[in-house]
């Protein structure tokens, strides 16, 4: 029998065990509140048995009176025990995510996508936006900069264009002030109605998001605008 052992950015890729830890956790809460409530309710019909052999023939009526008592008594004390809990457990589930925000927020990087300027060195490898014409005339190639003006150094990994599932490689490292360039080549018509692209990328914690953007063609003019979206974390 062959054993795989999946990596994923040098790590073991263990998505899948990191779910299944959550759902035991969950599993695990739910199990533990079952067998707390069976217990006080065991526990409980034992006391009142006990109370009920001890009762004096002509007292049935107290003893009623009681009872009604009791178990209110009982049945208010496990559900304001089970909501102080689920109100505990919730807590510090939101302070923990919470913190977790805060450190993926030390460390995110944004991708700034603007069209480049003169100073730009030519690209030698471009990337087609869709389907594009054989004609020359209609083609437009736009040599971007991808500037990072976040908090944290990204690792580009692919760049989503429409053409395939998976994107295509575009492997850089992306230091915080600084540039990547590349190119993207797009039909002159489809700019008019505007087209969009992706980059995905991890910061320096492993954390992976997507980022869109969106380039289309001004009015009266060949150039374009691009329009950078906010990164997205990816679970």
């Amino acid at each position: 029998m062959i054993k795989i052992n999946a990596r994923r950015f040098g790590k073991p890729d263990e998505s899948g065990k990191e779910r299944k830890k959550k759902r035991n956790a969950l599993c695990g809460v739910a199990v533990f509140l079952a067998i707390a409530v069976l217990v006080a309710a065991v526990a409980s019909i034992g006391v009142e048995t006990a109370i009920r052999h001890r009762v004096v023939t002509g007292q049935e009526e107290t003893w009623a009176a009681s009872v009604a008592s009791y178990w209110g008594g009982i049945i208010g004390g496990i559900v304001s025990g089970v909501l102080s809990f689920l109100g505990v457990f919730y807590t510090i589930r939101y302070y923990k995510e919470s913190d977790a925000q805060k450190e993926r927020a030390a460390v995110q990087p944004f991708l700034l996508v603007e069209v480049g300027d003169d100073s730009i060195p030519e690209q030698t490898r471009g990337f087609e936006l869709g389907s594009v014409s054989d004609d020359k005339e209609k083609t437009k190639i736009i040599n971007v900069s991808i500037k990072n003006i976040g908090n944290g150094f990204a690792k580009t990994l692919v760049i989503h264009t429409g053409y395939n599932l998976g994107g295509l490689a575009f492997s850089k490292v992306i230091p915080v002030g600084n540039c990547a360039y590349t190119s993207l080549v797009a039909n002159k018509d489809k700019l008019k109605d505007g087209l969009s692209f992706g980059l995905q990328y991890i910061d320096s914690m492993t954390n992976e998001y997507i980022q869109e953007y969106t380039i289309t063609a001004k009015n009266g003019s060949d150039s374009v605008d691009i329009e950078s979206g906010y990164p997205q974390l990816l679970e």
